[in-house]
């Protein structure tokens, strides 16, 4: 009986951290790039429980004596936990917000051979002030897919959270050059994640050959989050650059590997538009009630027990004057 008391914790604790990451999801929904999680519940192993020692019980007169090999009574869970909350990556939807500074980005990679998701990041960093003129070093580098940006009084892209947006260089974008003319207010991102600008003619000319530093992720649930749509690499391999990765999905394709190519032609960015989180609100309102009653219904299961057990200290056996 104490046992159920233990197996009925576990199962309000585990609801509990879970409908933390269902509220978590809930108050990110507005924001850009957000990525859901989902709790993992996994249950701890389950015990065989037996009757020992039989025989060595009492003889009681008219009753037979148990004895022989141990009685098997059945099996015992011992209750549940939330192992871990996996992070959804799926694409969320975009809405326009014709902001220059408000990037979508959107991509339909395909598996690789081994059957691993593949998704498409932005990529940003922390970059000394005095460092912004060189490459960001690797492991400072962190990735997001929440495109929603400005530019800082030194006219670089930068994330709502003060991440240098970084270009196809890990160097830092900087939209404004004074070598160029009112590039910060006509600066624009085409379709392949180019920057490109206009000048005082009409003319689109692209900005050094810079690009957006678009980052392809194998497996994308070995990130480490670190903020809000911020995270970290920390898997087998590294990520590899967009430009690195379509050449070797194209030669593939070429060599006859596959059908149709995998990265190529799957994926685009969209200025003036933003990423939407991929949280439905419906979906986790209704588990979080799901969660709430299965929480209220081990709640019950532990006052039961702790009532029989009042009972049992406090009033079996109890002998009347």
């Amino acid at each position: 009986m104490i046992r159920g008391l233990y197996t009925s914790a576990s199962g309000m604790f585990a609801l509990q951290q879970r409908q933390e990451a269902l509220a978590n999801n809930l108050a990110n929904i507005n924001t850009p790039g957000f990525k859901q999680d989902v709790g993992v519940m996994r249950a701890f192993p389950e015990q065989l429980i037996s009757r020992i020692r039989d025989q060595e019980g009492p003889s009681v007169q008219g009753m037979p004596m148990m004895g022989g090999q141990a009685a098997m009574i059945g099996r015992l869970n011992t209750g549940v936990y939330m192992s871990e909350a996996i992070t959804m990556f799926q694409q969320g939807d975009i809405a326009e917000t014709r902001n220059p500074y408000d990037v979508a980005l959107m991509d339909n990679l395909q598996p690789d051979d081994e059957g691993n998701e593949r998704r498409l990041f932005f990529s940003v960093a922390r970059i000394p002030e005095d460092q912004l003129d060189e490459p960001a070093p690797e492991d400072q580098i962190r990735y997001t897919r929440n495109g929603n940006w400005n530019v800082d009084a030194d006219g670089y892209l930068v994330t709502a959270d003060g991440y240098y947006v970084l270009d196809n260089e890990n160097q830092a974008i900087r939209v404004n050059n004074p070598d160029t003319v009112n590039v910060g207010e006509r600066m624009q991102i085409n379709e392949l994640g180019e920057l490109v600008y206009e000048n005082e003619d009409g003319d689109l000319v692209a900005m050094d050959n810079q690009r957006l530093g678009l980052a392809v992720i194998t497996n994308p649930s070995q990130l480490v989050r670190e903020g809000l749509g911020i995270y970290r690499w920390e898997g087998e391999g590294e990520p590899v650059p967009i430009d690195v990765a379509e050449a070797e999905d194209l030669a593939a394709w070429g060599a006859g590997e596959y059908d149709d190519p995998r990265i190529s032609g799957r994926y685009g960015t969209k200025q003036g538009w933003i990423e939407r989180a991929n949280v439905d609100s419906a979906q986790t309102m209704t588990d979080m009630m799901s969660v709430l009653r299965a929480y209220e219904a081990n709640q019950r299961v532990l006052t039961t027990i702790d009532g029989t057990l009042e009972k049992a200290a406090n009033e079996i056996g109890r002998v009347n004057g």
